[in-house]
């Protein structure tokens, strides 16, 4: 059986732990800030989260969020102080909802947004020619391991980005498991196609080669050699 890639060297676990605590609150308190704020901070959250992950759910909730503060802000400075109660009724309603409902969808998207970092491992005394041919070799090795030992694969996170490890696979993604977000990250590969690889996977199946994927899914065929350096198949 091929042996696992290379681990992340010891680190300062106390500075880790630190570091994680800090991260984690902050990404609190980023979703919270629609709650903090009374609604008026949901734009700025939404565009954070759009800004760092595209999605069309995300720009909805931007653009139904912003659209409710616009709105209840402009039923009471129509008219002077006190407004008439609907007026002070309808910016009610619209601070409510945003403050609660864009929180609540934040706090759910959260761990999509800010995905736990994985770790780093140190190249910086190699030059770019070493650094890319070492990737290369850890892509090989690590395609070694997964066919070898696909439960093992699984284990280490191979082609799995979005899931704390330890293990360098040089880059892959498993089209098979990979979340969209991730997917996306490919050449050549939309969001469009990244749902129409996730939907394939849930109906039929895991993909067994490159080839499945470019039969019924919508890339470009230039993107398939630069797709078959990064892509794995873990079933």
């Amino acid at each position: 059986m091929t042996a696992p890639g290379p681990h992340a060297p010891p680190v300062d676990g106390a500075k880790r732990r630190a570091h994680g605590f800090w991260r984690s609150l902050g990404t609190y308190l980023w979703a919270f800030m629609p709650l903090l704020t009374f609604g008026f901070g949901a734009p700025i959250g939404f565009a954070t989260a759009l800004a760092k992950r595209r999605d069309n759910l995300t720009l909805a909730a931007l653009v139904l969020h912003s659209a409710l503060i616009i709105a209840g802000c402009g039923a009471i400075g129509a008219y002077d102080y006190p407004p008439p109660d609907w007026a002070n009724t309808v910016f009610s309603f619209a601070v409510v909802i945003t403050s609660l409902g864009a929180t609540a969808h934040l706090l759910l998207i959260r761990s999509a947004v800010w995905p736990p970092p994985g770790p780093t491992i140190p190249v910086a005394r190699l030059s770019g020619d070493e650094v890319v041919d070492r990737a290369r070799r850890l892509r090989e090795q690590a395609r070694r391991t997964a066919g070898a030992d696909p439960m093992l694969a699984k284990r280490l996170g191979i082609g799995r980005p979005d899931l704390p490890r330890q293990f360098d696979d040089g880059g892959l993604v498993d089209l098979n498991h990979a979340p969209p977000w991730v997917l996306v990250t490919l050449p050549g590969v939309t969001e469009r196609s990244a749902r129409q690889i996730q939907d394939r996977v849930e109906r039929s199946g895991p993909f067994g080669s490159l080839g499945e994927v470019m039969l019924v899914v919508e890339i470009s065929p230039t993107f398939e050699h630069h797709l078959r350096e990064y892509c794995v198949f873990i079933p």
